[in-house]
């Protein structure tokens, strides 16, 4: 008996490889009509049913009301990257892996659909942008986690983490985890409503939560109090209004935002100046050009903002042009920067295989303040970006693309001080070679 037990366990692999194989071949003798059995859609009676007023992909959770979608995609990136401001040893080339999952749920209700939505990505990166690896400058580690959008939707009303209400181009025409043009794309935490005024016509008011429109408050003469930010903490959440049209031409949105500005004093840090409050405002239309080719649209966009900085969208990877949204005087006053933003985007469809896009930004900002001026050796500065990709589809849902994009950054009347940028200008270009598949 042992020796019997010890010729089928050396056996057992081949046993079950003939038994995958017997499988196989039994299998494909039913025939076509059988192979097609498997591959049809279940019949409307079963445990599955398709919920096609939710639109296709949608199905009916067995023994509920509800209809789910799953979805999801995966992404490999390829960078290259230089930047004339940072040391030669950081990374040039990098890659990212990203798979993304989705999670769609609705309910139709006496009161409305109840809709859920959940978006995650998952990914790996040989390391953060711009930087000598992904432990470094950020903290970050290789594996990571992006929690891109949770949230509830009901009569009107949204609550989660989405996109933010005062958005609208969001960087739509633009490929990649890293890559961006000027104009915001921002995701938080808020709480909005939205009410239909007409078929094609709706408005927005939203609460938002500020911890991710903190540019911070520096001090006008860093040489005595430091160059710390003297940012109080959130007080209280941006309040983001906007006006949306939809029609057969394109759309149309207009956008507002209030941003609170506060600051500890530099001379007793328990107390906390009130600077009021800073504000954004944002036009933009999208235009469907279909005498150019299906699907070609051409989005447009201006933004201006006092004392809420982050409301124009500018990209500085290296982080030495970027403005505060005020500065704070020795005796507490506080000084609020302004500047503005454009934005441009064309997205050509050649034909069912082949696509292209052009798109690029422009910002300027300004410190309002001659003693700002002196200290940080820059009165303000001035945001480039350009960029375009061109990309293949050659079956559906799935795209090769190589990207190309350039960016820039200046201070304006620039002298070096002990607070100033190294620089008077630094300029990046970025090669991506994007791939992706949709399910």
């Amino acid at each position: 008996m042992p020796v019997a037990r010890a010729i089928v366990m050396r056996c057992l692999p081949c046993l079950i490889l003939l038994g995958a194989v017997g499988g196989i071949v039994a299998g494909w003798a039913q025939g076509q009509a059988a192979a097609a059995d498997l591959l049809s859609p279940p019949a409307a009676g079963g445990r599955v049913r398709a919920c096609t007023a939710q639109g296709p992909g949608f199905f009916f959770i067995p023994g509920t009301d509800t209809c789910l979608r799953i979805g999801g995609y995966l992404w490999g990136e390829g960078y290259y990257n230089t930047y004339s401001a940072f040391p030669p040893n950081y990374d040039k080339t990098y890659s990212i892996a990203t798979g993304a999952l989705i999670i769609d749920t609705r309910t139709d209700t006496e009161y409305g659909v109840v809709r859920s939505y959940f978006e995650t990505r998952y990914q790996w990166r040989t390391s953060d942008p711009w930087s000598d690896g992904p432990n470094t400058p950020t903290g970050k580690q290789s594996a990571q986690l992006d929690l891109r959008d949770i949230y509830v939707q009901f009569a009107g009303f949204t609550v989660g983490h989405t996109q933010s209400f005062f958005d609208f181009y969001g960087n739509a025409n633009v490929f990649g985890t890293d890559a961006a043009t000027i104009g915001d794309d921002t995701r938080l935490n808020l709480i909005a409503y939205t009410y239909e005024l007409s078929r094609s016509l709706s408005t927005t008011l939203a609460l938002e939560d500020a911890a991710d429109r903190q540019s911070g408050i520096l001090a006008r003469g860093p040489s005595l109090f430091g160059p710390g930010d003297y940012q109080a903490g959130v007080g209280a959440p941006d309040v983001v209004a906007n006006l949306k049209s939809q029609a057969s031409w394109g759309n149309l949105q207009l956008s507002g935002a209030l941003h609170q500005v506060s600051a500890t004093t530099l001379d007793t840090p328990l107390a906390t100046v009130n600077g009021g409050w800073g504000y954004a405002l944002q036009a933009g239309a999208m235009f469907n050009l279909p005498a150019f080719g299906e699907g070609d649209t051409l989005y447009l966009q201006a933004a201006y903002a006092k004392g809420a900085t982050s409301y124009l969208g500018l990209q500085d990877p290296s982080g030495a042009y970027d403005p505060p949204d005020a500065f704070l005087g020795a005796f507490g006053e506080v000084h609020k920067v302004s500047g503005w933003s454009a934005t441009a985007s064309f997205l050509h469809n050649w034909n069912e295989r082949w696509s292209s896009a052009l798109f690029g930004g422009y910002a300027a900002y300004d410190f309002n303040n001659t003693g700002v001026q002196a200290s940080y050796g820059a009165s303000g500065g001035t945001n480039l970006n350009v960029g375009g990709y061109l990309a293949f589809t050659p079956v559906k849902q799935f795209t090769i693309a190589l990207q190309y994009d350039y960016n820039s950054n200046a201070a304006t009347n620039y002298r070096l001080t002990p607070f100033s940028p190294a620089q008077s200008s630094v300029g990046a270009q970025q090669v991506l070679l994007f791939i992706s598949r949709d399910f």
